[in-house]
């Protein structure tokens, strides 16, 4: 008996051969799509870093208040007041303290120093900040928080004994060097602020007649370095042009809360963008 011997034919052995190829060859292809995906992932922060070309079309990185660059978020004009503050930075004296002792601004948000100007403020060192560990003076504060804008209050510990020149002089220096600290932070000076008609008899170098003019002056300064005027001395003022008594702490000199929300409610009304 002779056992016959099945032959397979050429073309179908092609088609297996064909077959077990592209099998593997896509087999291959979803293994390398799963490795890239997981080497993605587990380098997706480094990914979106700053400097990484990619990441501009991805969105930038927002900052905390103690380190990354605020300025560099893209700006949301539709944001909540309490978000508006928190990208904001008030710098100046005890006036300006009064907003974080009252709770109207966060106390992290408030660079200020009782008893301090502008002059003293370029080379005072009061500040630590959690990421450096040192104190630092406003204008480096600023360097390294990059505020989306900065609300500058000082002048009013200057008006009694600095003289026209120098006080501009001092304050064009302060103004440079916080511009000079972060470029993108928007630049904010408030105008100095009305004291009562006691306090003018108290001390007659310190009269409103006298802030006024420092005020014009230091308006044109804010424009010509390319400031943001806010023009709020009229609202504590009573109708002789002196601080109105609803708003004066006791001293003729500092505010009480129903001045602070005042100033609040303007600033959430005029938000400088």
């Amino acid at each position: 008996m002779f056992l016959l011997s099945k032959t397979v034919p050429q073309t179908t052995k092609r088609k297996k051969r064909s077959h077990t190829a592209l099998k593997a060859f896509f087999t291959a292809l979803v293994a390398g799509l799963a490795i890239c995906c997981l080497v993605f992932a587990l380098n997706l922060e480094r990914f979106f870093e700053v400097g990484n070309p990619l990441a501009p079309f991805w969105g930038g990185q927002g900052g905390t208040a103690d380190g990354d660059s605020s300025a560099s978020r893209p700006i949301d004009t539709n944001q909540t007041f309490e978000e508006y503050l928190n990208d904001t930075i008030f710098i100046g004296d005890s006036r300006t303290n009064g907003m974080a002792n009252y709770n109207f601004a966060p106390r992290d948000r408030v660079y200020a120093i009782d008893g301090a100007n502008h002059q003293t403020a370029r080379t005072e060192k009061f500040l630590i900040l959690s990421s450096t560990g040192r104190k630092l003076t406003i204008a480096e504060a600023i360097g390294v928080v990059k505020p989306v804008r900065m609300i500058v209050s000082f002048g009013i510990n200057g008006v009694a004994f600095m003289g026209e020149d120098t006080f501009m002089d001092e304050y064009s220096a302060f103004l440079d060097e916080l511009k000079a600290a972060s470029p993108d932070t928007i630049l904010v000076v408030q105008s100095i602020l009305p004291v009562s008609s006691a306090q003018e008899a108290e001390d007659p170098r310190m009269t409103n007649e006298v802030i006024d003019s420092y005020n014009q002056k230091l308006q044109a300064l804010t424009l010509e370095k390319g400031g943001r005027w806010l023009d709020t001395a009229g609202l504590l003022k009573n109708a002789w042009g002196e601080l109105d008594a609803a708003y004066d702490a006791g001293d003729g000199l500092h505010f009480n809360q129903d001045a602070y929300e005042v100033l609040f409610n303007y600033y959430d009304q005029n938000r400088i963008y």
